[in-house]
């Protein structure tokens, strides 16, 4: 979708030349500006995206459903801002890769959106029912979910892809283009399908928060009450419950603050004044394109939440990044300097074990010796 309001700020405009020429020049300067941010947004956010998927994936959080959905969503989100950073290039002059891009693109934007909905819909399960939880909201449970959309995606876009689009070999660089009979049902169902089911379903984090809310509500009664004491794992599990929750509720957000606009210029472009002013249609190609870089920064930025918003992914974010900077410097010494004593205590280091344990060795082993010999007396 992106792609397509993107290729929207090059029609052609029913009045005359001067106006038609002006408006052209507008675009191109505009895209060439726009272009340096967009491709700094895909890149970062590529970049974040793989670090999320390094930082989940960790021992401490990649045993649970919400890790498997994240990294899903993580590498759809990687996805689609590759394939934006390919349509940058204006790849039109191979009709094949202008295909495509658009087909590649709808795909993996369409499941990077439904698995932020699976995993809301699990969460309110998790929350709302613990006995279910157990049964339901497992990585077995949240793999085979993925798999699922995916396929479904697949059989989607499949046989719908041929229909809705043709080649348009007339023009001077050859392109997919919508057919004529099909665009106001296009203007219609994908907006519906990428975007107004998935706002609908999404309203079930309220559902979520008041569970949280009555839940503590009720743990603080039972505290205060001397009959009742809390375990532990309730205290720490609900603890756990609500940092995913503010954690997916911000996300949530976000993806309502970056998709709403870029939905109101798809559906509003279908049909154009034909007797625009200048001015309008200047701010109207400017509304368009910073649509499209609100669609990247809603795959972009997800990170940059879980940061903020989730203790643990915070702490082990700043884990990763200091294994990363102790490797770093390991190589630097090793290879670059050819530190010998530095190439000992990185060894060291690398083992985990703390300096104390040197001398405590020597005692052990001073120990042992005693022993062996007064058992050998």
């Amino acid at each position: 979708m992106a792609i397509l309001i993107g290729n929207n700020t090059t029609l052609a405009l029913n009045s005359d030349d001067y106006i038609r020429n002006e408006i052209n020049q507008y675009v191109a300067k505009l895209n060439f500006i726009l272009i340096f941010v967009q491709s700094f947004v895909s890149i970062s956010g590529i970049f974040g995206n793989m670090l999320a998927l390094i930082v989940i994936n960790k021992k401490s959080l990649r045993n649970t459903s919400s890790a498997v959905y994240i990294t899903y969503m993580a590498i759809f989100d990687s996805a689609v801002l590759l394939l934006h950073c390919a349509s940058l290039a204006q790849p039109r002059r191979n009709l094949f890769i202008h295909c495509s891009l658009i087909y590649l693109t709808d795909l993996f934007s369409i499941c990077a959106n439904w698995v932020l909905v699976i995993i809301t819909l699990e969460r309110c399960v998790a929350v709302a029912s613990p006995f279910l939880a157990k049964r339901f909201c497992t990585v077995h449970s949240a793999r085979y979910s993925v798999y699922i959309l995916i396929s479904i995606a697949i059989l989607l876009f499949s046989a719908t892809f041929p229909i809705i689009y043709h080649t348009d070999v007339t023009s001077k660089r050859a392109k997919c283009k919508i057919r004529p009979a099909f665009g106001l049902i296009h203007r219609i169902y994908q907006p519906i399908v990428f975007y107004v089911l998935p706002d609908i379903l999404l309203l079930s984090n309220l559902f979520t928060v008041y569970s949280l809310i009555q839940r503590r509500r009720q743990q603080k009664r039972l505290s205060n009450d001397d009959k009742f004491e809390l375990r532990v794992n309730d205290v720490h599990s609900n603890r756990k419950q609500r940092q995913l929750t503010i954690m997916l509720v911000t996300v949530n957000f976000t993806f309502y603050l970056f998709s709403t606009p870029a939905l109101i210029f798809f559906i509003g472009e279908y049909t154009p004044p034909k007797h625009p002013e200048i001015n309008k249609l200047k701010r109207s190609f400017f509304f368009t394109q910073t649509s499209v870089l609100l669609l990247q920064l809603h795959h972009a930025t997800n990170f940059i939440f879980y940061c903020f918003t989730g203790r643990r992914f915070r702490e082990a974010t700043i884990e990763t990044f200091n294994q990363c900077s102790t490797q770093l410097k390991i190589f630097y010494h090793r290879y670059f300097l050819c530190d010998k004593y530095y190439r000992v205590s990185s060894d060291y280091q690398m083992t985990n074990i703390p300096s104390t344990n040197k001398p405590n060795r020597l005692l052990d082993k001073e120990y042992s010796s005693k022993y062996t010999k007064r058992t050998t007396i």
